[in-house]
């Protein structure tokens, strides 16, 4: 029996994902491309919910487009339209008097509902950001508060759909919050939302996940930024504090997308730079959110109930390495041994880009290897092998694992390389010293240190 046969005959194990910000909505998006999230929905029993957050809607339009086109896709194959649930929350800055006025009536609410810590004081020189600009944690954090809180309450009413939906399903449920660590409004705002999830009755066969990316090196001001420090520094606190205080208790990914970054970028300099920067910024976001959600649904979610069941409630790294990119530096038609020779030299790049400092020791290591079919996968998973066990393991290979699998484009080779039980300091995006003033110095930096 395959794999496939044996995952159609399982119970079934609904995924479903709440983006936060640019990069969350990605991760919807991909969620949402995957052929399985559809293919699961025609089992019995159960059901699919995907939420976007964010302040402003520039950034939710395409995953709100591939929400109405999958509606569409569940038509054709006649799965019922009440098994899927999506809607999007534009939540806004307002300006400095009412942010002001909001913040003080909304501060003893969200204590006394266990909420996150907020601002503490408004400065009188803060400057409230325009839509399409950056928002800093503490603003975003509070933003939350007043969308939970206060008035119609469209966050908190959103998310008691979106959990409503959840819970129709019969079967064990996996709950997706997806956001940057590095920018504002994801990290402001994840912690919010996974914290209100989890009072509203999901049960035990419901377990809430963070999906935290890291930054990588063409994120410009972003790149391992004072956000993405005490974004982590939180995951980390949440992790090892008292039981029943994590937001996460299901566990939290660190996604690692530098790896990618470089691929696509090392050779790659042909025209205009501001248009060829967001462009590969594009590519290599989605490629890791499409790769992430691939893993997550693979053989009916089962990689994803294993590692969750054996490593659930820690941090989990997920390093999409990627070895080749169609047209960038080798190509179609040139010899086998040159191809080889550039995944060779790709594969020997992953402690380079993987995001975990150089002396760190791991327990446990699964590398998940994506090729075309007439690549060379055993040549690829050896050397993989090879440098993940030097490299990081404790015992040599003792809990090293490895999966194959065929990728749809012929000349495009990558591994998602897992390593549960990760902390800040093992993390190079995790600069606990680093004085970086950002935008408009110390000001700035304190609305980020929330």
């Amino acid at each position: 029996m395959t794999k496939m046969e044996d995952a159609s005959k399982s119970r079934p194990h609904c995924v479903h994902v709440i983006g936060v910000g640019r990069t969350g909505a990605v991760y919807v998006e991909a969620l949402l491309r995957t052929g399985e999230i559809e293919d699961n929905l025609t089992r019995d029993e159960t059901t699919f919910a995907s939420l976007l957050v964010d302040i402003g809607a520039d950034d939710i339009q395409i995953a709100n487009d591939y929400a109405r086109s999958f509606k569409s896709r569940l038509a054709s194959r006649q799965v019922s339209a009440d098994k899927y649930h999506h809607e999007s929350v534009v939540l806004s800055v307002p300006d400095a008097a009412s942010f002001s006025e909001q913040l003080e009536t909304v501060r003893p609410i969200c204590k006394a509902a266990g909420g996150d810590e907020l601002l503490s004081k408004q400065a009188k020189t803060t400057q409230m950001p325009k839509q399409g600009q950056h928002t800093p944690r503490a603003i975003a954090r509070a933003v939350a508060a007043f969308g939970c809180y206060l008035d119609d309450k469209p966050l908190s009413s959103a998310l008691q759909r979106f959990a409503d939906q959840v819970k129709r399903a019969s079967h064990k449920s996996t709950i997706f919050v997806a956001f940057s660590l590095a920018g504002g409004t994801g990290s402001g705002i994840a912690f919010e939302i996974a914290r209100e999830l989890g009072k509203l009755g999901l049960g035990n066969t419901v377990q809430i996940v963070g999906v935290g990316q890291l930054s990588h090196s063409g994120d410009g001001e972003y790149e391992n930024s004072v956000a993405q420090t005490m974004t982590i520094d939180e995951i980390d606190r949440a992790i090892h504090g008292a039981k029943g205080k994590n937001p996460f208790p299901g566990g939290c990914f660190i996604v690692s997308a530098e790896h990618s970054w470089q691929r696509l970028t090392a050779y790659t300099s042909t025209g205009i730079k501001a248009v060829r920067q967001h462009f590969k910024q594009l590519v290599t976001n989605r490629f890791v959110g499409d790769s992430f959600m691939r893993w997550a649904m693979s053989d009916g979610s089962a990689h994803l109930a294993r590692l969750l069941n054996e490593f659930g409630g820690k941090c989990i790294m997920f390093n999409v390495a990627k070895f080749s990119h169609p047209g960038v530096q080798v190509l179609p038609g040139q010899p086998r041994s040159t191809w080889d020779a550039v995944l060779q030299q790709w594969i020997s790049f992953v402690p380079n880009y993987s995001g975990l400092r150089d002396d760190f020791k791991a327990d446990y290591i699964e590398a998940h290897i994506f090729a075309a079919r007439d690549m060379r996968g055993d040549m690829m998973a050896n050397e993989l092998k090879k440098l993940l066990v030097s490299k990081y393991m404790k015992k040599k290979g003792e809990n090293y694992h490895e999966y194959s699998g065929e990728f749809f484009d012929e000349l495009t080779a990558y591994a998602n390389i897992i390593v549960p039980g990760v902390g800040k300091d093992d993390l190079t995006g995790y600069q606990k010293d680093k004085a970086k003033s950002g935008r408009a110095g110390a000001e700035a930096t304190t609305l980020e240190r929330v």
